[in-house]
């Protein structure tokens, strides 16, 4: 719920759930979460991946 609300980051809540980056995507996935993503980080990513 605190990722939900954009409380703490998706890091943080997958630590606090005891999964793996991947294991926790799947599972806020399967409750219909969205990720936080905005075109911010998705430039960030971009450049980091140039």
């Amino acid at each position: 719920m605190l990722f939900q609300q954009d409380r703490i980051s998706i890091g943080k809540a997958r630590r606090l759930a005891g999964m793996n980056l991947i294991e926790f995507q799947r599972e806020i996935a399967s409750r219909g979460i969205c990720i936080h993503y905005d075109v911010e980080e998705f430039e960030a990513d971009l450049k980091t991946l140039r």
